[in-house]
C-alpha cells in the first residue's frame, strides 16, 4: 500500500517541482536528481522493504530517509512554502500513521537533518519562498491528491480491519460451538461410562469410585451406612422361557421401580446381569431393612402382564447390610451383603435377609 501511495504521489511532485525547475532555469544535474529521487527511488526502497527480515522497521527507515531527502531539496531550492510545505506535511503525515506524536517529532528532526547537510556541504540555494500561481495550485492540489488517497488507503485498512473483526467474531462463536460441542461429548462420553446401557442406571465402575468415597463421609460424620444387594428370582427361566428381549426389558422395568425409590443421596448399580446393589448413606440397619421389604413387595404386585407381552411374574430377593463404626471397607461391606442374599435365595427366595456375621 505505502508503495502505490509513494510512486503515485511522487510522480505528482516530479511533475510539480519539474514545472518550478522549468520557471526557474535548473540544469541538468538538478532534473538528474529529481528523477532519481521521485522516479526511481519508490520502487527501489519498495524491493528493500519487501525483502528485508522485519518488514514493517524497513518501511518506517524509509519514511525517516524520504523526510530526509526532503530537508535535502527544501534547502537545496531555497525553501520554496509551497513546495516545502506538501512535502513535509506529507513526510510527517506517514510517520504519524505509525508512531503518532512521537512520528511527526522524528519526521520534523529528519528534516532538519537532511536540511543541514545540504547547508555543511555548501549546496543551499538562495532563499526563494515564493512560488509562480500554476506552482502553487499544483501544490495545492497535489496535496489535496496525496491526502485523498491516503484517506482511500485509510478507507481500505478499516474495511480490511472489519471485515478480519467479523471473521475473527465468527471463529470465535464457531471456536466457541465446537468446545461445547466437546464438553457436551465429554459429559456424555462421562456419562456412558458411568451408567449401564440397558437400564440407565450406575454400572461397577461407578460404584467402584463413589462407595469408598460415600464410607469415608459417613465415617467422618459418624452415620450409617447400608447397602442391599438385590437379585431376580429365577431370571435365567425368564430368558430360557421368554427370549432375551423380555429379558431385558424385565431388567429395565426392574431398574426403573427400584430407581423410583431412591432419595437423593441414594444410589442404586447394576451390580451384574441380574443384580442390583443400593446404596443408602445414613441409613441405619432397621430403616434400610423397610426399605428392601418395600422394594420386593413392589415387584412382587407389579402387574407385569399390562407391560409385556407374556405373562410373568418377577420376584426379589434382597441382601442387607450395615456399617456403623466406620472400619469397613467396600469389599467386606458388599460381601456380607452378599452372603446375606445367599441366605435369601437358600431360604427359598422372594424374601429379605439381614446381615448378622458383622459386629457393626
Amino acid at each position: 500500500m505505502n508503495h502505490l501511495n509513494r510512486s503515485v504521489s511522487w510522480i505528482a511532485a516530479f511533475i510539480v517541482i519539474g514545472i518550478h525547475f522549468h520557471e526557474k532555469g535548473y540544469g541538468p544535474v538538478y532534473w538528474i536528481c529529481l528523477a532519481l529521487h521521485f522516479l526511481v527511488y519508490p520502487h527501489l526502497v519498495y524491493w528493500r522493504a519487501r525483502r528485508a527480515e522485519h518488514q514493517l522497521k524497513a518501511e518506517i527507515q524509509n519514511l525517516l530517509c524520504d523526510n530526509v531527502l526532503f530537508g535535502m531539496w527544501a534547502m537545496a531550492l531555497g525553501f520554496p512554502l509551497w513546495i516545502c510545505h506538501t512535502l513535509i506535511s506529507a513526510g510527517a503525515l506517514n510517520l504519524a500513521i505509525y508512531r503518532g506524536a512521537k512520528g511527526v517529532l522524528q519526521a520534523l528532526l529528519a528534516v532538519l537533518g537532511g536540511a543541514a547537510f545540504i547547508y555543511v556541504i555548501g549546496a543551499a540555494g538562495p532563499l526563494s519562498l515564493d512560488t509562480s500561481p500554476l506552482v502553487s495550485t499544483l501544490c495545492m492540489s497535489a496535496m489535496l491528491f496525496y491526502l485523498l488517497l491516503f484517506a482511500r488507503s485509510m478507507y481500505g485498512r478499516t474495511v480490511l480491519l472489519s471485515e478480519t473483526r467479523v471473521k475473527l467474531r465468527r471463529s470465535e462463536q464457531a471456536l466457541q460451538r465446537q468446545l461445547e460441542a466437546v464438553q457436551a461429548l465429554q459429559l456424555q462420553l462421562t456419562d456412558q461410562a458411568n451408567h449401564d446401557a440397558l437400564t440407565g442406571l450406575y454400572n461397577r465402575r461407578y460404584l467402584d469410585d463413589t462407595l469408598p468415597r460415600e464410607l469415608d463421609r459417613c465415617a467422618r460424620a459418624g452415620s450409617p451406612i447400608s447397602v442391599l444387594l438385590i437379585d431376580l428370582d429365577h431370571f435365567k427361566s425368564i430368558n430360557d422361557t421368554h427370549g432375551h428381549a423380555v429379558g431385558d426389558e424385565v431388567l429395565k422395568r426392574a431398574a426403573a421401580i427400584l430407581q423410583q425409590q431412591l432419595r437423593a443421596s441414594d444410589i442404586c448399580c447394576r451390580y451384574g446381569g441380574e443384580e442390583f446393589l443400593m446404596v443408602l448413606p445414613g441409613m441405619d440397619l432397621d430403616a434400610a431393612l423397610t426399605r428392601a421389604e418395600h422394594c420386593r413387595q413392589l415387584m412382587a404386585h407389579h402387574a407385569w402382564d399390562q407391560e409385556l407381552p407374556s405373562v410373568i411374574r418377577v420376584t426379589l430377593s434382597v441382601g442387607v447390610a450395615c456399617a456403623m463404626d466406620g472400619d469397613t471397607t467396600q469389599d467386606a461391606l458388599i460381601h456380607r451383603a452378599d452372603m446375606a442374599l445367599y441366605q435369601a435365595k437358600a431360604g427359598g427366595r422372594n424374601r429379605v435377609v439381614l446381615d448378622t456375621s458383622g459386629a457393626d
